[in-house]
């Protein structure tokens, strides 16, 4: 990592952060008593929660299979999270070996983790992770590892997974997103998705409205969008098929539950920039 200079968040054990609760959701592992805590409220008050933390997981390991499928050679994951099994850069280089992978994340414990995994594999030559901000896009463009690893003549493949929901309408998030779309060559594509109540069965809706007011006690609030408030985040892509679909839906590799109660929870799409 370099030494660029960024105002970073220090770790508040305190109170539970995204990046950490989406592990938590994975894996079932805590990393602070009160991240465990936290997570139990959230089961009980909205049991879905696993699963569509799954799905959304699944859905950015597809989507990084058709991107590498379609020539794409390096990779900007933003909001990347805490180190799991298939991470971006392990989907990518079984596929494709030379593939490069920079993460970015503003929880300092996703960071240093992602640090000691990379160290671990020996990767830190074609994979690096910066503790950057989506909020301030030109500190993840301009910085040292991007330069270093990221070829912007060439089509890179954007990933925003369940990024947006934590930046809400005050902070311009289509602005931030024209930033990082007009920083794209052409032939590159973006990989987003987003929670949503908008089609959820009542009874899920009542559930979720719930998680988001818990949500209010972290240090990520969350802010629901429908599915015109998602697709405005792809202005000036065009979407590739099947467009803007549940997570479960977008070219699954095996049967969707049609009846999975979590499935109407998260959109997700995937749009190339011609």
């Amino acid at each position: 990592m370099s030494n660029d200079a960024f105002e970073s968040r220090e770790i508040d054990a305190t109170r539970p952060s995204a990046a950490r609760m989406y592990h938590y959701y994975l894996t079932g592992e805590a990393i602070f008593d009160v991240d465990r805590v936290f997570g139990e409220r959230i089961f009980q008050i909205a049991p879905n929660t696993g699963v569509t933390a799954h799905h959304n997981r699944e859905f950015l390991q597809r989507a990084t299979k058709f991107l590498v499928g379609q020539g794409i050679r390096q990779f900007l994951d933003i909001g990347s999270g805490l180190p799991t099994a298939g991470n971006t850069h392990e989907v990518a280089t079984t596929l494709e070996p030379t593939t490069r992978v920079v993460y970015v994340d503003s929880d300092l414990e996703a960071v240093t983790r992602a640090h000691e995994m990379l160290a671990e594999q020996n990767a830190h030559d074609r994979v690096a992770i910066i503790e950057a901000d989506l909020r301030k896009p030109d500190a993840i463009l301009d910085h040292a590892d991007t330069r270093r690893l990221l070829d912007f003549d060439a089509p890179i493949g954007l990933l925003i997974v369940s990024v947006w929901p934590f930046i809400p309408d005050a902070e311009s998030p289509l602005e931030l997103m024209g930033r990082l779309r007009d920083a794209l060559p052409s032939g590159s594509y973006v990989v987003m998705s987003h929670v949503t109540l908008s089609e959820a069965a009542p009874e899920v809706i009542e559930q979720a409205v719930n998680f988001r007011e818990l949500y209010q006690q972290t240090s990520d609030p969350v802010t629901m969008r429908d599915r015109d408030g998602f697709t405005a985040f792809f202005d000036g892509f065009e979407l590739v098929e099947p467009g803007i679909v549940y997570a479960p839906d977008w070219r699954p590799e095996g049967p969707v539950d049609e009846q999975d109660p979590g499935r109407p929870c998260n959109f997700a799409a995937v749009g190339y920039k011609k």
